[in-house]
C-alpha cells in the first residue's frame, strides 16, 4: 500500500509541475505591452486616379423654339487623375472628416445636331478639371477597414464647342458649380512611426444641372450659333492612396 501511495504522489507531483509550466507567472504577464489598435484620426495627403463618364445635352435657351434640344442627350467619357487632402476624427467605431480633391480630366463627348438644326454641325461638351469639397461619414467594422458615405460641393472647368465644316469652330468656357455624393471604402495597409499608408476605392456622382453658353448668339454667313443651356452630370470611379499622419 505504501508503494502505491508513493507512486500516486509522484505522478500527482509530475502533473502539477507540468500544469504550472503552461501558465507563466503573473509578474511576467503584467510586463507585456497592450495590443495596438489602429486609429483613423489624423490628417492625410494622397493621389487618386480612375475613370469618368456622364451625360450632357444642349437646349435652345431663347426664341420661338426655346426648350428644344439641339443634339439630343449624348455621353461623355474620359480619365481623371489628381491629388487629395483631408482630416479624420474617429469616435468609437464612427469616423467624421472633411476632404478636398482636385483632378485633371479629359472627359468629353459630342453629337451631331438634329433637325430643325443643321445636322452637319457638331455640338461638344468638355470637362478640363473637377474639384470637390466633401464631408465624409464612416463606419469601422474592423480597425483597419472603413466604409463611408460622402457629400458636398463640386466645381468643374468646362467648355462647349460648336463646329461646322463651312463656318469653323466656336467655343465658350465657364466654371460650373454643383453637388456631389458618393460611397467608398478605405483600407489601412501599412503603419510606421508617425504615419500610415491607406488605399481607397470610391464612386462619386456629381450634378451640375444646367448653365448658359454663347449668351450672345454668333451669326456666321447664313448660320447661327444659338444661345444654349447645357446640362452636365458626372460619374467618377477612382482608386486612391493616402499617407495619414499620426
Amino acid at each position: 500500500m505504501k508503494r502505491v501511495l508513493g507512486a500516486a504522489a509522484a505522478v500527482l507531483s509530475t502533473i502539477t509541475v507540468a500544469s504550472a509550466a503552461d501558465f507563466p507567472a503573473t509578474p511576467a504577464r503584467v510586463g507585456l505591452p497592450a495590443p495596438i489598435i489602429f486609429s483613423w484620426t489624423g490628417c492625410y495627403v494622397g493621389a487618386e486616379g480612375g475613370g469618368a463618364w456622364g451625360s450632357s445635352e444642349h437646349v435652345v435657351q431663347s426664341g420661338t423654339i426655346a426648350g428644344t434640344t439641339i443634339p439630343g442627350k449624348f455621353d461623355l467619357r474620359g480619365a481623371i487623375a489628381g491629388g487629395t487632402v483631408g482630416c479624420n476624427l474617429q469616435l468609437s467605431n464612427f469616423v467624421i472628416g472633411i476632404e478636398n480633391d482636385y483632378s485633371w480630366t479629359n472627359k468629353q463627348g459630342s453629337a451631331f445636331n438634329i433637325p430643325p438644326f443643321d445636322p452637319t454641325t457638331t455640338s461638344t461638351t468638355r470637362e478640363k478639371w473637377i474639384d470637390t469639397l466633401r464631408g465624409r461619414f464612416g463606419y469601422v467594422p474592423w480597425d483597419r477597414i472603413m466604409v463611408y458615405g460622402t457629400g458636398g460641393i463640386a466645381w468643374a472647368g468646362t467648355s462647349v464647342d460648336v463646329s461646322n465644316p463651312a463656318f469653323g469652330l466656336f467655343s465658350d468656357s465657364k466654371v460650373r458649380t454643383g453637388w456631389v455624393v458618393g460611397v467608398g471604402g478605405e483600407w489601412a495597409a501599412w503603419s510606421a512611426p508617425g504615419f500610415d499608408l491607406t488605399f481607397k476605392l470610391e464612386w462619386l456622382h456629381a450634378d451640375f444641372d444646367r448653365s448658359q453658353y454663347f449668351s450672345t448668339p454668333i451669326v456666321v454667313g447664313g448660320a447661327t450659333v444659338v444661345t444654349r443651356d447645357v446640362r452636365l452630370t458626372d460619374e467618377l470611379v477612382r482608386l486612391g492612396m493616402n499617407v495619414k499622419f499620426n
